[in-house]
């Protein structure tokens, strides 16, 4: 009985370390819902967006966040703008991929990830002006319908902070490369517009640029993000 008793003892701690190990990678494959505080109030494009991520190793996780926008769902600096108008129409969605850094404490963690995104803005735009492709000529008009598409990579860096077990937020900045396409169609009473002795339009921060410049054009992204997330 004890020579069993011995034999026994190896296989009971071996199948006690694997059923442990088996427990701290069911804890450690979790999942993050996400709600950007950014997106809907401090942009010009308002929209909604919410995301899920999901660890698939100890230390990768994959994502995908989608958003959503319209006139009559914007507040903030949307509707304060020109940017927006009653027939505002915003959809986007970003997959990415994410690596955990070493955590320096139990409420922070760091991780950098690669994001793609796609960006589809439609409008219809009464009484405004809108720039070609290198910023000249300007032409004004009575009515237009406007369309932009943007495409793109990110590299970010997240930094999430755990008010709890389950609640914090992540704050995400990051630099990639960006492919923008705005297209106008419809155009009524277009009128040409010199607009040579200009300096930049009084554009501030080259929106004016990045929003009414006609044509494809491709430069660098600039990617900042404050969000409130769940740990499910």
């Amino acid at each position: 009985m004890k020579n069993k008793t011995i034999y026994l003892l190896p296989v009971l701690t071996l199948l006690s370390l694997q059923v442990k190990a088996q427990d701290t990678i069911q804890a450690e494959r979790s999942s993050i819902v996400t709600l950007s505080l950014l997106s809907p109030t401090f942009s010009f494009a308002p929209r909604y967006n919410v995301g899920y991520m999901y660890r698939v190793a100890p230390r990768w996780w994959v994502g995908l966040e989608a958003g959503y926008g319209t006139y009559g769902s914007s507040f903030g600096m949307g509707t304060s703008s020109d940017y927006a108008d009653k027939d505002y129409r915003i959809f986007e969605v970003r997959p990415e991929v994410f690596y955990s850094l070493r955590n320096p404490s139990r409420k922070l963690k760091h991780l950098v990830s690669a994001e793609f995104f796609y960006i589809n803005h439609k409008d219809h735009f009464t009484t405004d002006s809108y720039y070609e492709n290198h910023g000249y000529p300007e032409y004004r008009y009575d009515a237009a319908d406007y369309k932009r598409i943007k495409t793109g990579v990110n590299i970010n860096y997240n930094l999430l902070f755990y008010f709890s077990d389950r609640v914090g937020l992540n704050w995400k900045t990051g630099f990639g490369v960006k492919r923008r396409d705005i297209t106008y169609s419809n155009v009524v009473n277009k009128t040409f517009v010199d607009n040579s002795g200009d300096d930049e339009h009084g554009d501030w921060f080259g929106i004016d640029r990045s929003i009414e410049q006609n044509g494809t054009h491709t430069n660098l992204s600039f990617n900042m993000d404050l969000k409130l997330f769940y740990k499910i």
